[in-house]
């Protein structure tokens, strides 16, 4: 049993004006940035993309990694839901990963994939702030299915804080998203 990659691209971004997945990021693009990030871990993964029509061309670019997800607007839990229920069943545990964290090294998914073999949820944690992206073993997968909206996994950790294994790291990247065009114009030089 091993453990992967889930990478969270399905949403657009409401505040940046463009679909930032698409933004140059360096030599390259951002999802493009992460899809690598996970390539170069040596871990399967797998790409969460909406079924919508501007979502075609990623996909097939990147089959068959690809799973669509049909009313992905719904938010990041509905995503993540649907998409847990197509997961490889050898994977023992997956990393969920948002598409939008392009400065995650790739030695923190190797430790958190590590981790998962040990500990039914891993979360990374630099300068004892808690980050992404966050593992989950198959034993909670279940749970994960159930998750509605826009909330992602916030509250399953919650309520199973006892099995969380916080993994203090010097990665800043687990704690840098892009969300706005402000963090784009600081991290992307």
């Amino acid at each position: 049993m091993s453990v992967g990659i889930l990478i969270l691209a399905a949403g657009r971004s409401r505040r940046m004006g463009t679909d930032k997945r698409l933004l140059p990021w360096r030599e390259t693009r951002l999802l493009e940035r992460s899809i690598q990030l996970c390539r170069d871990s040596g871990l399967s993964y797998r790409i969460a993309l909406s079924c919508r029509e501007d979502d075609d061309l990623i996909a097939q670019r990147f089959e068959p990694n690809c799973i669509r997800i049909k009313e992905s607007d719904l938010g990041l839990g509905h995503t993540l839901a649907h998409a847990i229920g197509s997961l490889p069943r050898s994977w023992s545990g997956v990393i969920v990963h948002l598409a939008d964290m392009p400065l995650v090294q790739v030695s923190t998914f190797q430790t958190i994939a590590h981790e998962l073999q040990k500990h039914p949820i891993v979360i990374p944690s630099y300068q004892q702030q808690w980050g992404n992206p966050r593992g989950f073993s198959q034993s909670l997968w279940p749970e994960l299915a159930l998750l509605r909206g826009d909330q992602g996994a916030k509250d399953l950790i919650k309520k199973h804080s006892d099995l969380c294994h916080v993994l203090d790291l010097t990665d800043a990247g687990v704690l840098v998203d892009i969300d706005t065009q402000k963090d784009y114009q600081t991290w992307q030089h």
